[in-house]
């Protein structure tokens, strides 16, 4: 009774340390250097900006998440909204993160509305934490689509993203099924029940 007093003591003092030590060091939900070839232009707790030769943009944006927010809801969220906004699926594949959160990345092709160009690319890539979403975005002209793909796998791998809790299946969740179709029209697919604990 007395050793288990003791523990809870310790246990209580080291975590008030650990919070106390992360709000000194501004922890942040995410962990991304810049890749070669960019330059971080912008950095803050909900995310960061960076820019690349050919101006092509390289932008993480964090949001908090909500209760049944699953990668699978997130991502039919995703492609939903920027089907409605022009952009063509033409893509998609399975993510990981650094830390092993399961992620879905997604391209698209896009030309503004009444032009007939110039075509660019966007990419991408969702990871789903209990705490939070985490989109990486990749875009710029076509042109410069081959050079700059071929990078996203590698820097969505070398980011940890922050916010599991370990006793449910949110960082592990499922791959969606091929989104293809949301862009015409597709109902919304409610998260599997089963990825919330």
């Amino acid at each position: 009774m007395v050793a288990n007093k003791i523990a809870n003591k310790i246990a209580t003092t080291l975590c008030i340390a650990t919070l106390g030590l992360a709000g000194l060091t501004g922890c942040r939900p995410y962990k991304l250097e810049a890749p070669a070839g960019f330059a971080e232009v912008e950095k803050y707790d909900s995310g960061t900006h960076m820019k690349g030769s050919d101006d092509v943009g390289l932008k993480l944006s964090v949001f908090e998440n909500v209760k049944g927010g699953t990668l699978t809801f997130w991502s039919h969220d995703l492609v939903e909204k920027l089907g409605k906004r022009g952009y063509v699926l033409t893509g998609q594949s399975e993510a990981k993160s650094d830390n092993g959160v399961n992620g879905t990345r997604f391209d698209f092709e896009y030309v503004a509305p009444g032009t007939d160009g110039p075509k660019r690319f966007y990419t991408a890539v969702l990871f789903v934490t209990d705490r939070h979403r985490f989109v990486l975005q990749m875009a710029g002209q076509a042109e410069h689509k081959a050079k700059y793909l071929v990078q996203v796998d590698d820097i969505a791998g070398e980011m940890k993203t922050r916010g599991c809790r370990s006793w449910t299946k949110i960082c592990k969740g499922q791959q969606p099924d091929s989104l293809a179709k949301l862009a015409d029209g597709t109902q919304l697919a409610a998260a599997s029940a089963d990825e919330e604990g």
